[in-house]
């Protein structure tokens, strides 16, 4: 990501053991998940012999178990936040939204069209609005 240390979270480095270094490893390169990429004048024969050569040795597959690979639950939900702590809160809205083949398909377009599309300056002008706040103490201070 822009913006983080190429070195790692200087607390997180400490903790790290060359185990989880080799499992990391092992997870992410391997055969199947490599792609080489030759651009420009290049010789198709020297590529392959060079990409056999550095990666050959490589194993196919991994052994690990890849981690983070549960699917999300959708669930409705009523959440509840503090105003002093609304400038720290983030919220994604997902839908597993079905192809034209789908029997659910001319159900979610009207689900889609009930709740319609988002703007930013028709949506959100309630959140500093003193008269819409949760408490008095807000209106006062306003």
């Amino acid at each position: 990501m822009l913006g983080q240390p190429i070195k790692g979270d200087r607390d997180m480095t400490q903790q790290i053991t060359i185990d989880q270094v080799r499992d990391y490893h092992s997870a992410n390169y391997y055969g199947e998940n490599i792609t080489v990429v030759a651009t420009g004048n290049v010789s198709h024969e020297k590529v392959c012999e060079a990409v056999q050569q550095h990666f050959g040795s490589l194993a196919q597959r991994s052994n690990v178990a890849p981690i983070n690979t549960e699917k999300p639950v959708y669930i409705p939900g009523l959440l509840m936040v503090r105003d002093d702590e609304m400038y720290n809160s983030n919220v994604g809205v997902f839908f597993d939204a079905p192809s034209a083949r789908d029997e659910d398909y001319y159900a979610f377009r009207l689900l889609q069209a009930m709740i319609g599309d988002f703007r930013f300056d028709k949506h959100v002008e309630h959140l500093n609005d003193m008269k819409k706040q949760y408490n008095a103490m807000h209106n006062m201070l306003g």
